[in-house]
């Protein structure tokens, strides 16, 4: 009669504490390289000689504190991927360290990453800005503004999807920019369901920053990209195995 002997760091217990840990030095470092983005609030208080609760929603007066907000989000897509290389390898059992993958991967794809991400930040800041300008209360008479908004919104979403996408195929592969681009943008429709999951997390996270403070990204940061990464894993062994040499062999 055999016995089975359970080695260390094999139990169910100790792989959820690991991914717990994991996630929480995630976010510590999402954080920290977003900083400029945490203080973002601040600066543009600051800059425009005002307290950060009592912005005006007359955008052509703020072009400076538009463009420092935009400056802020623009380390994002180097520390998403970032995150999602060091996610995906604790999901595949394959992490040295969140920390260590955060960092290798961060060094790794920074210039391939702001190539990649700052035409979808372009496009978000755009759809953003005339969501801005839209009149802020709704006239029942005149349904234009109503679909402008719900369109806006829409393709908001569509472009954070896609630029998501874009983030995750660029922490797991090499492929040269445009190839990211136009991967990033037939996953939505070959991968339904990924791509419909992260919209639904991307919408969730959005609607609790509105609802509550957007503060609390700085708490579940790390969480969300974990839930992107967990929930994308079929969408990555789909496109390894239909475009890359590996998958074919």
């Amino acid at each position: 009669m055999t016995q089975k002997i359970t080695e260390y760091g094999s139990g169910p217990l100790f792989k959820a504490a690991t991914t717990v840990y994991g996630v929480m030095v995630g976010d510590l470092l999402l954080v920290a390289a977003n900083v400029l983005l945490v203080l973002a609030p601040l600066l543009v208080a600051l800059s425009a000689g005002m307290p950060t609760a009592s912005v005006s929603r007359s955008l052509p007066g703020y072009g400076a504190q538009l463009g420092l907000v935009f400056l802020a989000f623009v380390p994002m897509g180097p520390s998403l991927v970032a995150a999602a290389y060091a996610f995906n390898r604790l999901l595949a059992g394959e992490e040295t360290g969140v920390f260590r993958d955060f960092v290798r991967g961060y060094r790794a794809n920074f210039r391939q990453a702001l190539a990649v991400w700052l035409p979808y930040l372009a496009v978000l800041a755009a759809a953003v800005v005339n969501l801005l300008l839209l009149p802020g209360t709704l006239d029942a008479g005149n349904p234009t503004q109503s679909a402008a908004r719900v369109g806006l919104l829409g393709l908001g979403l569509l472009v954070a999807t896609a630029a998501v996408t874009a983030m995750l195929l660029l922490s797991r592969f090499t492929f040269r920019v445009r190839d990211i681009y136009r991967l990033s943008l037939y996953s939505l429709g070959a991968q339904k369901r990924v791509s419909l999951g992260n919209a639904g997390i991307l919408f969730v996270t959005a609607f609790l920053l509105t609802a509550t403070t957007a503060a609390l990204m700085l708490f579940i940061a790390g969480a969300v990209v974990y839930l992107i990464c967990l929930n994308s894993r079929p969408m990555l062994r789909f496109i390894e195995q239909k475009f890359t040499v590996a998958g074919e062999e």
